[in-house]
């Protein structure tokens, strides 16, 4: 990131943080280092940014629709973020291939498995995405998810300041062991994954994964904290 990047960056924290009041406490959950990938439901465009500013210094590379690099001001930030352009509803190689060499750099890749705003705060259905570049990486996944920028529009209006909560999960693995990944238990995968991030959110919240009971976990393994270090200046993910 070049200085102008850098004071762009502080800029919109700064914004960020006069119109709302964040609960971002839980986000000493997640290591300074990974390779990890961060899942997140995504309700409008003020979570990008704030998740981007709240997560430095770790090292945090997101992924953006290919149309955002024509968009002045949001081209300029997915450059100066490190963002990995990608076509949605489509499997590209070249996209994949990137995502993997970030992370072996050690990065934490921060991506939405809705692929496009739910406006509401309401989680839709997610796309499948998610779990070629979970097994092609085998690294850890932290879901994360957040309520309150639902109401951005409507309390800028009042003037009234924007209540942002995040909460995290813990950490998991997908290990679907020696059996061949089906279609049936990518299905299971996808389900299982995101019924993570609804259990974060108040049961309005959950839409398409409000039934977390019969989420089949088989294929998760999850991590306790004694298996990775909190606040680390060293990437201690073990397996």
């Amino acid at each position: 990131m070049n200085l102008a990047g850098k004071l762009v960056t502080k800029i919109i924290k700064g914004m960020i943080d006069s119109r709302c009041w964040i609960d971002d406490k839980e986000f000493e959950k997640i290591p300074y280092k990974g390779p990890a990938i961060i899942i997140f439901n995504h309700t409008n465009f003020l979570e990008v940014p704030l998740l981007y500013t709240h997560l430095i210094p770790r090292p945090v590379v997101g992924v953006a629709k290919e149309e955002t690099w024509k968009i002045p001001l949001y081209g300029f930030l997915a450059r100066q973020w490190g963002a990995i352009p990608i076509k949605r509803g489509t499997a590209a190689m070249s996209s994949f291939k990137k995502i993997s060499d970030v992370m072996k750099q050690g990065k934490i890749l921060v991506i939405s498995p809705e692929g496009s705003r739910n406006i509401t705060g309401v989680l839709k259905k997610a796309y499948p995405g998610i779990i070629t570049i979970a097994l092609q990486n085998n690294v850890p996944i932290i879901p994360v998810a957040h309520y309150g920028s639902e109401n951005f529009w409507a309390n800028i209006k009042r003037f009234k300041r924007i209540d942002f909560t995040l909460r995290v999960g813990k950490p998991f693995y997908i290990e679907p062991g020696e059996e061949r990944v089906s279609g049936k238990i990518r299905k299971d995968l996808l389900f299982a994954i995101m019924v993570q991030i609804a259990k974060l959110l108040p049961e309005e919240y959950r839409g398409e994964y409000s039934d977390t009971s019969s989420a089949n976990e088989k294929y998760l393994r999850f991590l306790d904290e004694g298996t990775y270090s909190l606040n680390s200046p060293e990437p201690l993910w073990q397996k």
